[in-house]
């Protein structure tokens, strides 16, 4: 996912995955929102972020699904990225 002075939103909300599953992302001046159910398991680990923020805003459950793992991994520039579930 590329994003150069704009936004963009993926919505999981209603995905199944097993494993890991890795979501490259790259903004710059820009934002994304990740919609993802609040059970998976998000690791940011492989991500930078430069003048902006990476926010997991989920509210989280207790029984977080070791099986269902979200890799992020990029490049964060003047840009931020909300994690949220519905």
């Amino acid at each position: 996912m590329v994003t150069i002075f704009g936004g963009s939103e993926l919505n999981m909300s209603q995905a199944d995955i097993n494993g890991v599953v890795t979501i490259e992302v790259v903004q710059i001046f820009g934002g994304t929102k990740l919609i993802v159910p609040s059970n998976w398991k998000i690791q940011t680990s492989e991500l930078v972020s430069v003048f902006g923020g990476i926010d997991d805003k989920r509210q989280l459950t207790t029984s977080q699904d070791e099986t269902k793992v979200l890799n992020l991994r990029g490049t964060s520039i003047f840009g931020g990225i909300d994690i949220r579930s519905y």
